[in-house]
């Protein structure tokens, strides 16, 4: 007898004890098939209900295959008759364009933003003024698909949906994630649009922040600094509308990090501080002591040791000072000893940089020791970061050999499925600092050969 889906499941039924709703806001599509597979359903039925082989349907319920894929995850929803809102996807017609490149942000690229008109908005957004026309500063978005109302179930997707791309940026890079990312938050955004009660309007204000917030980032990882400046100034709107202090501090680093990435530390400098005020007006040493740690960074770009080693120490007496259980969210990857060996390392290798500082490059070369043993694997692309800076302190320090050896050993990372513009450009910075020497170490010249290859088939 043919097996026939039940729209009500979704909403209703319970896998191991928890609310199918919640395992497709987080898109664990291996909960939903073990949900039918205990309803009586073949992974050959749902092979054929999903367009996808059995053979990939049992990899996917065993956990050993995860689907990320947007057009994937429409043609699960479609033939598995899932609400598209349950999983936070577009309107059919808006994922096509998704998938084509022709969505809504291409219009950005004919206009590209001014970063240093941008900052005096940004500027007047942290202090609390939202400015008339911010929105010629923000992403635009098209109508799709939403339900008549809307209530803490679609909050509750919204976050789950954040946070599981957030998961897959840091472990695979945005390459990985930008184009699901997208079609998330214009169906998100349209929420807003919904009658709802005061109470879940400001949590969606908030949760929608935290999703701008994520794909600027993303955004980022990938070189596209528009992009990422117009989501991230869109999320600093939605935290101030919900004074959301953590989440203003979150997304000031977050544009200053941009800023740093494009070599504009006196720019970077600015955000940070803004940040910083953010930061403290909410009383929270580890968006703090984050803060601190990134303006260092921005020092050393500039040849300040002195402001280098002050910040870092303000960074360390900050986050020595943070409470795990009551610090945001966002603010625990760097309080961890491996982030704050991974900080230090880059910090001490652009201030070794300048041949008047190139003392410091012994701390640099301590520091990225540190960082790549504590290093968690889950934290994939930053230990491929941590690894890049043992072999930039390497060469700094003249061991070649050692050079040669990690470079060639990030290479190998970032071959193994990471897709992050921001690693290759670390990669090619590497490069343009060994070049000179590679003709005295082979590894190093083995490791000019290993990056070419890696760029031309990207």
């Amino acid at each position: 007898m043919q097996r026939v889906v039940r729209p009500q499941w979704w909403h209703e039924g319970t896998y191991r004890s928890v609310g199918m709703r919640f395992h497709l806001a987080r898109h664990d599509i291996g909960a939903v098939f073990g949900f039918l597979k205990e309803r009586g359903f073949s992974w050959s039925a749902i092979a054929n209900a999903t367009g996808l082989g059995a053979s990939r349907v049992s990899e996917i319920a065993s956990g050993r295959r995860i689907v990320t894929d947007y057009s994937v995850l429409e043609r699960i929803a479609e033939g598995l008759s899932i609400p598209r809102h349950y999983m936070g996807l577009a309107l059919d017609e808006q994922a096509v364009r998704h998938r084509q490149g022709s969505s809504f942000e291409q219009a950005e690229v004919a206009r590209p933003l001014d970063p240093h008109e941008l900052l005096g908005v940004v500027a007047s957004i942290a202090v609390g003024a939202i400015p008339a026309g911010v929105e010629r500063w923000l992403p635009t978005s098209q109508e799709v698909t939403v339900p008549a109302t809307v209530g803490q179930d679609e909050v509750a997707t919204v976050r789950a949906v954040t946070a599981f791309h957030r998961r897959l940026d840091a472990a695979a890079g945005g390459g990985r994630c930008l184009q699901s990312a997208r079609g998330y938050v214009a169906w998100a955004t349209q929420l807003l649009q919904v009658r709802c009660s005061d109470v879940v309007a400001a949590d969606l204000r908030a949760a929608l922040a935290e999703l701008h917030n994520l794909v600027g980032w993303v955004a980022h990882d990938l070189d596209d600094h528009d992009m990422a400046r117009r989501h991230l100034t869109q999320s600093l709107v939605l935290a101030r509308q919900t004074d959301a202090l953590p989440l203003l501090a979150n997304t000031l680093y977050r544009l200053g990090r941009v800023s740093l990435h494009q070599e504009q530390p006196a720019e970077a400098l600015q955000l940070f501080g803004l940040g910083q005020l953010a930061a403290q007006q909410a009383g929270c040493h580890a968006s703090v002591g984050i803060l601190h740690a990134n303006s260092a960074w921005a020092y050393a770009l500039l040849g300040a040791d002195n402001q280098v080693v002050d910040s870092l120490t303000r960074a360390r007496r900050e986050l020595d000072q943070a409470d795990r259980d009551t610090a945001p969210a966002w603010t625990h990857f760097a309080l961890t000893e491996a982030d704050v060996h991974g900080i230090s390392a880059v910090v001490y290798s652009a201030l070794a940089r300048h041949a008047e500082h190139v003392r410091y490059v012994d701390r640099a070369t301590e520091y990225s020791h540190q960082a790549v043993r504590l290093r968690r694997p889950q934290d994939r692309r930053s230990f491929i970061f941590d690894t890049i800076s043992v072999a930039t302190a390497s060469i700094l320090a003249g061991d070649l050999a050692t050079a040669g050896e990690y470079g060639t050993k990030a290479v190998g990372l970032v071959a193994d499925g990471m897709r992050s513009a921001r690693v290759n450009d670390r990669l090619n910075a590497l490069w343009e600092l060994a070049a000179p020497q590679a003709a005295r170490e082979p590894a190093l010249a083995a490791l000019g050969s290993r990056i070419a290859e890696l760029q031309a088939v990207r």
